[in-house]
């Protein structure tokens, strides 16, 4: 009875601000030819990078802006396998009020990750390194997404002591306190929604790194990026599935280790069942092994907590 009341007020508070919408939304479609090719021109895509336009999904979803504002039209690209759990989070921020200044293509600024955080969007699929190395960025791969940069963002350290905000309008946002003494609440910040992604897959945050911090970014592994990346679709999805489950259930199963963050992800536990350092060489060796492992009902033990 709470529950339906709850969600009978939220609807009706979502009419009374002037638009009603469902809560679970978010829709999942295929990307057009003319959308692939205005990615490719844009520097979004290319045929060199880990994963095809034909692996991405394009995720539709409701937001409220930092003024109350509903929105239809919130956009990410994302892997396939990903893409109903990234609407499931974009359906949960709607539904618990956290605001989201804008999230349109990535190609709307020709790729380019300084003037997309500079205009506060959040994004996921993009084909770039990581700021400031050659490595490929997990955007690359859409197993990432940045949420609100302005809120949330991306700080760098150099060796004379200097801090260094991207986007710089950022720098208001240095005190991570969400609530604080004769100041209004800090809102869209990320901190309030780390097990909102976590519980959709999206476990790693940029927030908990030293050097440099992130607040924006929220990933998967690499190795499992690169390892969905080399599956078919339906192995990909298979293995998120699992990778979804695995964390719910070992964080029902240690409650105090998981709000800690003193967690081991799906992939350490195949790793560890398959003798392999890494799942990525591993699957690329013999995938029919690797899909056997996934294919096994996991055995859930204290390997679920990172000691």
């Amino acid at each position: 009875m709470i529950q339906k009341s709850t969600s009978y007020l939220f609807l009706l508070f979502s009419t009374i601000c002037g638009a009603t919408f469902s809560v679970n939304a978010a829709q999942i479609n295929s990307l057009s030819t003319s959308e692939c090719q205005a990615m490719t021109k844009a520097g979004v895509m290319s045929s060199s990078a880990p994963v095809s336009c034909q692996r991405l999904k394009k995720v539709t979803f409701n937001y409220r802006d930092f003024t109350g504002k509903a929105h239809t039209n919130g956009q990410l690209v994302v892997m396939d396998a990903v893409a109903p759990y990234v609407g499931n989070i974009f359906d949960a921020l709607y539904q618990q009020g956290f605001p989201i200044h804008k999230a349109v293509p990535i190609e709307i600024y020709g790729g380019n990750d300084v003037q997309s955080m500079t205009a506060n969007n959040t994004s996921a699929f993009n084909y770039r390194p990581v700021a400031g190395t050659g490595s490929l960025s997990l955007h690359a791969y859409g197993a990432a997404i940045d949420l609100n940069p302005l809120q949330n963002p991306f700080v760098t350290f150099s060796g004379n002591g200097n801090v260094k905000f991207s986007p710089v309008q950022g720098t208001q946002y240095a005190n991570r306190a969400i609530y604080r003494f004769g100041k209004p609440d800090s809102r869209g910040m990320a901190e309030v929604v780390i097990d909102t992604f976590a519980r959709n897959g999206f476990q790693y945050w940029g927030g908990f790194w030293d050097s440099p911090i992130d607040y924006q970014h929220f990933q998967l592994s690499k190795d499992m990026a690169i390892t969905m990346s080399e599956m078919t679709p339906s192995q990909a999805a298979l293995f998120f599935k699992r990778y979804v489950g695995w964390y719910d259930s070992c964080s029902r199963m240690y409650p105090s280790a998981y709000q800690h963050y003193k967690f081991n992800d799906y992939t350490e536990y195949l790793k560890s069942k398959l003798s392999a350092k890494s799942l990525h060489l591993a699957y690329s060796a013999n995938p029919q092994q690797v899909m056997n492992a996934i294919n096994q009902q996991p055995i859930r033990s204290d390997i679920c907590v990172k000691r």
